[in-house]
């Protein structure tokens, strides 16, 4: 098999998005296991960096690295849609990774969106294969991209074994949310439909704690204190994998109140650490990720629900028992398709 490069953003980036950086681990940890010899080339994106670090990192010397590269025998791989950005300039083979095809207006204003779209079409043009994490993804690449469906190919993220109970970590009254802070992901359904459940009785201990951020931040404080629970929602960021996993595994529920996901893996990996995850019905999120998720028509249902579950212990533990069993199982064949794909370009 040839040689790899992965093109990807900086592991230690605590500002990357979560889900690009566990698909990222997960495709270096499924090449180790077999012996793939490869390559990394970071390519940091981060704005909070400031823009000398966007231009020196993100650009000029991942460029230098891969042009240094004069093999036409090469794979490189770029695992989300920025790093394919020096594509047309690269000689090999060359695998994008699209995990979500934003839409105007979604996610860090126009100038954000039309250069996403730019680069995205170009890496798309420029690659021999493009994996889409979801088939709804897949759907989305064809028709935004007008991309040739015999070179679209679908394989499900693979999990980290690192999403796991953990046997120490005690549950507490704190409800989880997870994503970065933009319209999309609808934090403030969250903050509605936490504030409904506070209102039951015996929840008031309760304390939404909501991981992440984004542009959004401001505004969702500002309706944690106009809802009246502000001193009961609280905002972190910046964890490292593990203190993540006990983020899962101390949050009693997530809400997961998302309106559109490429994949959404943080239900499959709350349900690895055994906390059930609520959803909105109306969402856009591949059936085979809220399977065993909870489904709720709104903010009321999710309140109701999860009240639910907390008083009963009997209904809590059969939703965590069944929704880990699915989740565990969850992408197990994502190296091995990842694999034949690698095989299939020589």
């Amino acid at each position: 098999m040839r040689e790899l490069t992965l093109l990807r953003r900086p592991p230690a980036d605590t500002a990357a998005v979560i889900g690009i950086k566990n698909y990222t681990d997960g495709i270096e940890a499924c090449l180790k296991k077999e012996g793939i010899r490869f390559d990394v080339t970071p390519v940091d994106m981060n704005l909070g960096g400031g823009y000398f670090n966007l231009i020196t990192n993100g650009f000029l010397r991942p460029l230098r690295s891969v042009l240094k590269v004069r093999s036409k025998d090469r794979i490189f791989h770029a695992a989300d849609e920025l790093c394919g950005i020096f594509f047309p300039l690269i000689r090999g083979k060359k695998i994008l990774t699209v995990h979500h095809v934003i839409k105007k207006g979604e996610y860090r204003g126009s100038l954000y969106y039309m250069f996403w779209k730019t680069v995205t079409a170009v890496a798309i043009k420029s690659s021999d294969r493009v994996i889409a994490i979801s088939d709804p993804t897949r759907e989305d690449v064809i028709r935004t991209f007008k991309a040739d469906p015999d070179k679209v190919v679908s394989v499900t993220s693979n999990i980290s074994r690192r999403f796991r109970i953990v046997e120490d970590v005690e549950k507490e009254k704190t409800i989880g949310c997870m994503g970065t802070l933009i319209p999309r992901k609808n934090m403030s359904s969250s903050i509605t439909a936490f504030r409904m459940l506070t209102d039951r009785p015996g929840m008031s201990e309760y304390v939404l704690e909501i991981c992440g951020e984004g542009p959004e931040k401001e505004r969702l404080l500002r309706l944690a204190e106009e809802s009246g629970v502000g001193g009961r929602v609280r905002f972190v960021s910046g964890l490292s994998d593990s203190d993540i996993i006990t983020f899962y595994n101390r949050s009693a529920l997530v809400f997961n109140t998302s309106l559109r996901e490429g994949m959404g893996m943080i239900t499959i990996e709350a349900q690895r650490c055994g906390t059930p995850v609520l959803h909105l019905e109306r969402a856009e999120i591949p059936r085979e990720v809220t399977r065993f998720s909870v489904p709720c028509a709104d903010e009321a249902e999710m309140a109701e629900r999860a009240y639910g579950l907390l008083t009963d212990r009997a209904e809590y533990e059969r939703v965590s028992r069944t929704s880990k069993e699915y989740a565990d199982t969850f992408g197990n064949d994502s190296c091995r398709l990842y694999l034949e794909l690698l095989k299939g370009l020589g």
